[in-house]
């Protein structure tokens, strides 16, 4: 985990700007003897207004709501820590920002499992820190839009990985174009696709059920998916904070998301495999090892597509 201790002039988790559109609701965490003081240093600010949690367990299904756009949590809870707070926000909701307010210290804090996620740390101990929580997570709030899209911390590593595959020169197009049209058969869904994720646009190399090229990494939803390890799905895109107000997926009349990673041998995420549907849809734990699989397919597809090529090189050079 990198911290960034009040530097206001860091960088922070990006959030996308609709969500100004909304009341600046954030969550409190803390424990039962201390979440009051906490919310009412938050909602001393303007423009913030709190939903409080005692526990671990309780925040979870707040923030699976999907309703906030900032939390404010302790480390020490009754069931567990801040971290567990941090993953879960990363896992559902990763562009919203996080301040954790806490009087351990960082080198007390356990963040090894924890180390793509960005925090804003605030010692609770400091004189005026509880003056400052308020306008501390308002800021973080307004910094988080500079950027329009998340991005993985090794981006760079990850472009250049994706360009090693010459996309353009590999006789792939019919091979996935098959993989999708299974797909959204086996799945019974509206459009399934396989998509790149390049620079500043998802470019899709075969789609099924519906005729796009490409989509913004601002609109599209793998910006998101490709931050996680498994599967990620929105079985409503309607109850979810990130995408509800993203009117180019309304436009295409997307409602339903199920995308899972395409990663390289050596741990680059470069595309997605994705099935999408026109109604809220669930995936049960098996049909999301079986997008996994698809995935794995397409990935097996450009590796042995590269292998060959770089063979036939290798043959007209001798």
């Amino acid at each position: 985990m990198n911290f960034i201790f009040d530097n206001l002039g860091s960088s922070y988790l990006n959030v996308e700007e609709q969500i100004f559109i909304m009341s600046r609701k954030v969550l409190c965490v803390d424990t039962e003897d201390r979440i009051s003081s906490m919310s009412s240093a938050v909602e001393d600010e303007e423009n913030l207004t709190t939903v409080t949690a005692t526990s671990v367990e309780s925040a979870r299904d707040i923030i699976n709501d999907g309703s906030v756009v900032g939390v404010v949590t302790s480390y020490t809870l009754a069931d567990g820590n801040g971290m567990d707070i941090i993953q879960h926000v990363r896992d559902r909701i990763p562009q919203t920002p996080v301040v954790l307010f806490t009087d351990v210290s960082p080198s007390d804090i356990d963040t090894k499992s924890f180390e793509e996620v960005l925090v804003e740390y605030l010692n609770r101990d400091l004189p005026d820190a509880k003056d400052r929580l308020g306008f501390i997570i308002n800021d973080v709030i307004d910094h988080s839009a500079q950027v329009g899209f998340l991005t993985p911390d090794n981006e760079e590593e990850r472009l250049k990985a994706l360009e090693e595959y010459d996309i353009d020169e590999l006789p792939i197009e019919k091979s996935f174009q098959r993989i999708t049209d299974l797909i959204s058969t086996h799945f019974d869904i509206a459009v399934a696709f396989v998509g790149l994720l390049e620079k500043d646009e998802e470019n899709f190399l075969a789609c099924t059920g519906a005729d796009w090229d490409s989509l913004t990494r601002e609109d599209t939803m793998c910006t998101h998916s490709m931050l996680q390890e498994d599967v990620m799905v929105v079985e409503n895109i309607a109850n979810d904070n990130r995408f509800s107000k993203n009117e180019q997926l309304e436009n295409l009349g997307i409602v339903s998301y199920a995308g899972a990673n395409m990663t390289t041998p050596d741990g680059h995420v470069i595309g997605q495999v994705c099935a999408l549907d026109h109604e809220p849809r669930t995936y049960t734990e098996a049909e999301r090892q079986q997008l996994e699989q698809f995935a794995e397919t397409v990935m097996e597809i450009l590796e042995l597509r590269q292998s060959v090529r770089a063979s036939r090189r290798v043959e007209v050079g001798q």
